[in-house]
């Protein structure tokens, strides 16, 4: 195969974007098409050598996967390792168990199912994951192995033969993308059979070009690199992908593979000395910035600035230089573990050991014991807070909090006789409401009410809709809300306080809107677009707040707690383990807290419904996100106590301190 320097610096014009951009450097938020250059290449790399030993008959599997080992696992294993030490020290348990498992995952070329299982590629957490990069590699890994087997039947080669079935897979590839960011967004992200059309893409040029006379054009050459970098420059984390949007960045660099040949203006940008050392070392340096970055971030008290990042970069192409240098290069040329035995023994030993590791640290839950003898000090103190308060479950008659009834959770310690004297205030919702249920005790005192609770996690207290997504638990959690709506009714209970994380039916996540949680009118229905999705809401709002009027119940809605960016027990983990002390590690907590801009701006659609539909049914709105303000962000801690447990989820600290607010949104009618 003929060496084509332009194709190391069309390397280099993908992975300096991707760095870029997961260095945070704004004008790069389309950075991460770098990685569908780099399919496109890898496509057509591997597919011109197995056409070119297939007609030659030296083709062996054996040589093939011999290679690709040779060429992926001493690099990746070597960046592995060496996270180790940094995640052992600095992870909390919650981040190292994610770490632990997708090692492991890594390690088999499976990661991509790990991070296809656990989160969108855009949100705020993914910066802080060492080995989230290492998506692309099992997509890689994956195509690798089941191409030789499309190529199997194909039999000798006839371009339009291999032309037309590349065509077919990547036009049905291409379809199930399309289809996939509509309705499985975070998933299709790294879903490998919607990124097949990248790799295939290269296959195609291979095909193209496949024992034929060059072709070159400098227009469609320079028109090429030009979509590549409109791509890079104009997309976001906004733009659908892969999707058809990801044709732009993929015709682009087949028009670079397939006309940019010696002698044209693209050719030779791309031929120069420090573009063909970057494309040299593009595999290495990509390896390691997502590592240098995610622990950088980790160990920051805020979010590094840029110099910091920029200096990052630099550090990572010369690790990735000193890699080729003396570990890419090396086992490639057979310097080190020359036989092909000693290769596949070592490389099974280096799967096996970081699969094991990894696996382990799942199967303990992220090593916490590496928490237990750090010194005392306000801050391992808001951590023993949150391992130690507890909800209560118990029903006021002993008997254990069931998911079927409503059950009384609290009554005035003095007061009128018999439990029928108590007026009734009911409180429905999700896990919300759960977490809420300290937050009512006080009611109870003050205004001698009997409070009862019925609560089932990612359940809206909404009547006549259905979880999109939930199987057999979203027909659950319909009756669930149904049967205690009704016994409402039937307890002739005077308030009802519905408490929902609404923005999770409504909208989704700050950075995903998958539509796992979206509501649908009937049973088992699988695609709500984003557009139908709040007015699914709003219609089953409506008709919740409509029975409760009929049947003459007051109904107090109660806005989210604001959702907060980070994780607020991994956050005091991590102050721990970093050996922060109490200024330091309340400084990095004050910069996590949420912006109201924000949070505004993400539940505004939401509040705005709550408020139309209270007005429209003469119901009430409780907001709450005014109790957590600091001057222009809400706090998750407060006074040296947590008030959340996670990203939304209220600690009973953080529950008790509303229950002033609760308690007089009950009197004030």
């Amino acid at each position: 195969m003929r060496y084509r320097p332009e194709i190391d610096g069309l390397r280099a014009v993908a992975v300096i974007p991707v760095i870029l951009f997961h260095a945070g450097f704004a004008p790069f938020a389309g950075g991460y098409v770098g990685v569908d250059v780099f399919f496109v290449i890898s496509g057509y790399l591997i597919t011109t050598i197995l056409i070119s030993e297939r007609e030659a008959g030296t083709y062996s599997l054996l040589d093939f996967y011999e290679r690709r080992a040779r060429r992926i696992l001493p690099a990746l294993f070597l960046v592995m390792l060496c996270t180790i030490p940094f995640a052992w020290r600095w992870l909390a348990p919650g981040p190292f168990d994610d770490y632990a498992r997708s090692g492991a995952f890594a390690s088999l070329f499976i990661s991509n199912i790990h991070f296809l299982e656990k989160s969108s590629y855009y949100d705020i957490g993914s910066a802080l994951r060492p080995l989230l990069h290492t998506w692309s590699l099992a997509v890689a890994e994956q195509f690798y192995l089941l191409f030789p087997l499309v190529l199997l039947p194909l039999g000798a080669f006839a371009r339009a033969k291999f032309i037309g079935v590349f065509l077919i897979l990547s036009i049905l590839s291409l379809a199930l993308a399309e289809w996939g960011w509509r309705n499985y967004p975070g998933e299709n992200f790294y879903f490998t059979f919607s990124r097949l059309w990248e790799l295939l893409a290269g296959s195609i040029c291979a095909a193209v070009l496949y024992a034929r006379p060059r072709m070159r054009s400098d227009i469609a050459a320079l028109a090429g690199l030009g979509l590549i970098l409109w791509a890079v420059f104009n997309y976001s984390e906004a733009t659908p992908f892969p999707s058809v949007y990801a044709l732009v960045p993929i015709i682009g660099s087949a028009l670079v593979i397939l006309f940019a040949d010696t002698g044209t203006w693209a050719a030779r940008a791309l031929s120069v000395g420090p573009m063909v050392w970057v494309g040299l070392v593009s595999y290495s340096a990509y390896l390691w910035h997502q590592p240098l970055f995610a622990f950088t971030r980790i160990r920051s008290i805020a979010e590094p600035p840029l110099w910091v990042m920029a200096l990052l970069s630099l550090v990572t192409l010369l690790l990735a230089w000193l890699t080729m240098r003396y570990v890419e290069t090396p086992f490639r040329r057979r310097r080190l573990l020359a036989t092909r035995r000693g290769l596949l023994s070592v490389s099974a030993a280096g799967i096996a050991g970081f699969a094991a590791l990894g696996f382990s640290g799942v199967a303990t839950d992220g090593y916490p014991s590496r928490l237990e003898h750090m010194a005392p000090g306000v801050t391992t103190a808001m951590r023993t807070q949150l391992l130690t308060e507890r909800v209560g479950s118990e029903c006021l008659d002993g008997t254990g909090q069931i998911e079927e009834e409503l059950c009384a959770m609290y009554r005035p310690e003095h007061g009128a006789g018999g439990t029928a004297a108590y007026p009734r205030v009911a409180v429905l919702g999700d896990s919300h409401a759960k977490a809420l249920q300290p937050g009512f005790a006080l009611m109870a005192e003050e205004h001698g009410v009997e409070v009862q609770l019925a609560a089932q996690g990612a359940c809206p207290p909404l009547l006549g809709v259905y979880l999109a997504k939930g199987d057999t638990y979203s027909r659950d959690c319909h009756e669930f809300m149904r049967q205690a709506a009704e016994t409402v009714v039937a307890r002739d209970i005077g308030t009802v306080y519905l408490v929902a994380r609404w923005s999770l039916y409504a909208s989704g996540e700050y950075a995903d809107s998958k539509p796992t949680y979206a509501l649908a009118e009937s049973f088992g229905a699988q695609q709500v677009r984003s557009e139908q999705r709040l007015a699914n809401f709003e219609a089953a709002l409506a008709r919740t707040l409509e029975y409760y009027q009929k049947a003459r119940v007051r109904v107090v809605l109660v806005g989210q707690v604001p959702l907060q960016h980070v994780i607020a027990q991994t956050m005091i983990e991590q102050s721990i383990l970093s050996g922060l002390e109490w200024e330091q590690a309340a400084q990095k907590f004050e910069g996590s807290f949420v912006a109201q801009d924000t949070f505004k701006a993400f539940s505004h659609a939401v509040d705005e419904v709550l408020a139309r539909q209270a007005a429209a049914h003469g119901a009430e709105v409780l907001m709450l996100a005014d109790h957590f303000a600091e001057g222009g962000n809400y706090a998750w801690m407060r006074d040296g106590l947590s008030l959340y447990h996670d990203t939304n989820h209220l600690s009973v600290a953080g529950a008790l301190g509303l229950a002033a607010l609760l308690s007089e949104s009950y009197g004030a009618r």
